[in-house]
């Protein structure tokens, strides 16, 4: 079964000021798993995170409610899981799979400090502060301001549509939106950008989040991410297939 579906209606995603309410033994759950995880990685931050409390859909679109919880509880749904569906931390997040003017996917191979490290993704990540304008969250800032932190990149610039959405799945807790984009650059343009970029970061001691930058050819995408041993984002290979076959 496919872990993303096609965008058929609009969603609005309000937003409400507020921490989502914990049972007490879960948050001593998570905050015993935080104390254990940050020993072993001591790069994590338990930043401010969203969660998705509510989905209303009528026959216009589909709503979310969106209130706040952090990133001890997102990870902890993620690695240990949370049974009660009303206390997982599904949170939105939106990315983009961009495709060069010489039909190459890109994807980015996250860096070693990372929660997740050398796992592929597509450029994006988690709901920010600044992505809530009048009381929703505007996914298409959220992306803007991911591809720019990552790779450098100007959305503005770029020919995409928000076209597919991940579910949450048993351990994979997030409402993605998912754009497809084509760029006029070539493959060996952006990665030049890539390198340059990255290398500026290193020397102002800034935080690197994709390791290196991964182009698959269009038309065998597929089995060449197949051929990768990283470990993959779920939504990845279902995403590439959508693409290719559409």
């Amino acid at each position: 079964m496919s872990n993303i579906s096609k965008i058929k209606k609009p969603f609005i995603l309000k937003f409400e000021n507020r921490q989502i309410n914990l049972p007490d033994e879960l948050v001593k759950n998570i905050d015993e798993f935080w104390n254990n995880a940050i020993k072993e990685n001591p790069n994590l931050y338990n930043g401010q995170y969203y969660v998705v409390e509510t989905i209303t859909e009528t026959k216009e679109n589909i709503q979310m409610l969106v209130t706040k919880s952090n990133y001890a509880h997102y990870l902890y749904d993620e690695r240990v899981g949370i049974k009660q569906e009303q206390y997982r931390c599904c949170s939105p997040w939106g990315g983009i799979l961009l495709i060069t003017k010489d039909n190459y996917l890109v994807i980015g191979e996250m860096n070693k400090t990372t929660s997740v490290p050398y796992c592929l993704q597509i450029p994006g990540g988690g709901i920010d502060i600044t992505d809530i304008e009048n009381g929703e969250i505007n996914i298409n800032l959220n992306i803007k301001r991911e591809l720019k932190e990552e790779l450098n990149l100007n959305l503005d610039d770029i020919n995409y549509n928000i076209e597919y959405i991940e579910y949450p799945k048993k351990r994979r807790n997030g409402y993605g939106f998912l754009a497809v984009g084509e760029i006029d650059k070539t493959k060996d343009e952006i990665n030049q950008h890539f390198e340059e970029y990255k290398a500026y970061l290193i020397k102002n001691n800034l935080e690197v989040e994709f390791n290196r930058i991964i182009f698959l050819k269009k038309e065998n995408s597929l089995a060449q991410l197949d051929n990768l041993p990283n470990r993959k984002r779920p939504y990845l290979r279902d995403l590439i297939k959508e693409v290719v076959e559409q």
